[in-house]
């Protein structure tokens, strides 16, 4: 298991790249303006940045880990035992990867997602 990003989700999501490209001179690896999805790129690190949508509730994350796994279901199975609620499905992604959600204790999201062939 590898941390792949630390996702932050924000109104501010201009103002929030703006900031992280210049202040920490982070690069910006993937942008896409109508998914309101920002993947940055440090030294070693990357955060994901996610617009918040106005009517979107926000939930008790204060941060998101998304974490790359060699298999989903396995890493699944680990993890179920420390559930409090039953598991979510695993979903695959028109992107080319399985993605499966969980909470830590403290309500924080923790995505994990295996990368697959895409036919």
């Amino acid at each position: 298991m590898e941390l792949f990003a630390v996702e932050i989700r924000t109104a501010q999501w201009q103002p929030m790249i703006l900031w992280y490209t210049s202040a920490l001179n982070m690069k910006s690896a993937v942008r896409s303006e109508e998914e309101g999805y920002a993947l940055l790129a440090g030294r070693g690190w990357r955060l994901s940045v996610l617009e918040l949508q106005e009517d979107e509730p926000r939930d008790h994350s204060a941060i998101s880990l998304a974490l790359e796994v060699e298999d989903i279901v396995a890493a699944r199975e680990r993890i179920e035992p420390f559930l409090m609620e039953p598991p979510e499905p695993i979903e695959t992604s028109d992107e080319g990867f399985l993605q499966w959600s969980t909470t830590d204790p403290d309500g924080n999201r923790i995505k994990l997602f295996q990368f697959v062939a895409v036919d």
